[in-house]
């Protein structure tokens, strides 16, 4: 589990204004919410949100995830996004919106030692046919954790989000450009910038 501080804002901030990509133009945009507030989203979850990063992202340029456990268009996301996170850095911020489950999953994936990898277990296990995601005892997870998916859920309703997954890519010249599953992992590498993508 990682909990960014202001120190680690400000270190993240200046990666991301010396990244030397292209602005991105001419991806499909996300559906904006029209109280959709991308600079505040960045700021809010960069200094109190909670989330966990996609491995060997440190230095790359950054985009921010909001997901619950529970919803199959993340899982579309995360699916799509997966093929470029050698060259992006994601921060994937657990909250609690669709159900029950979404708050002791997400508590459950931030205080493993190795959080990105249970996120892929949630996935692997979402079909199951008795149970949708990873088991946990709800018993044994601290409240303080707890509290940090309930202020990450909180940050995505005050920014203007009205849906899951939800993300935010700043751009080298200070726009917050946001994405979500409706872009192909194509339209995703156009939109954080990077170069002559080619699908594997």
């Amino acid at each position: 589990m990682k909990n960014f501080s202001r120190r680690s804002f400000l270190a993240v901030s200046a990666a991301v204004a010396a990244a030397a990509l292209p602005v991105a133009s001419s991806a499909s945009p996300a559906k904006v919410p029209v109280i959709w507030d991308g600079q505040k989203m960045w700021d809010s979850f960069l200094k109190d949100g909670t989330g966990f990063s996609s491995p060997d992202g440190e230095g790359k340029p950054l985009a921010l995830v909001a997901f619950d456990t529970q919803c199959p268009d993340c899982m579309t996301l995360q699916k799509r996004i997966k093929p470029l996170e050698k060259y992006i850095h994601v921060i994937y911020y657990p909250i609690s919106y669709l159900n029950i489950h979404s708050e002791p999953q997400a508590t459950t994936i931030l205080t493993s030692l190795d959080p990105y990898k249970v996120f892929e277990q949630q996935h692997e296990h979402f079909k199951d046919p008795d149970f949708r995601g990873i088991r946990y005892d709800i018993s044994k997870l601290p409240e303080s954790v707890r509290s940090k998916v309930w202020t990450n859920t909180k940050i995505h309703r005050r920014v203007g989000c009205r849906a899951v997954p939800y993300g935010v890519f700043k751009t080298p010249d200070g726009k917050y450009l946001p994405f979500d599953e409706n872009l192909t992992t194509a339209e995703l590498a156009k939109l954080f910038g990077i170069k002559n993508y080619k699908e594997e």
